[in-house]
């Protein structure tokens, strides 16, 4: 994950926004989660951020494992 000035850059999309973003069921991303194929930001309790940037390897065409 990229830190811009140390920060995380944006923007970032919720689990169910990023399944949307790729067109796959939430299960997928938690799936690249737990791989760590993709870098989360945790939030307040159990909220968990994705940015977006680290989903386009998926978008151009990436396989889905």
């Amino acid at each position: 994950m990229e830190k811009e000035n140390g920060f995380v850059s944006a923007p970032l999309l919720t689990v169910p926004e990023a399944a949307a973003y790729l067109g796959v069921g939430k299960r997928i991303i938690y799936q690249l989660i737990e791989s760590g194929q993709i870098t989360v930001v945790r939030g307040k309790g159990k909220r968990v951020f994705i940015e977006q940037k680290s989903l386009d390897p998926y978008r151009k065409g990436q396989v889905l494992t």
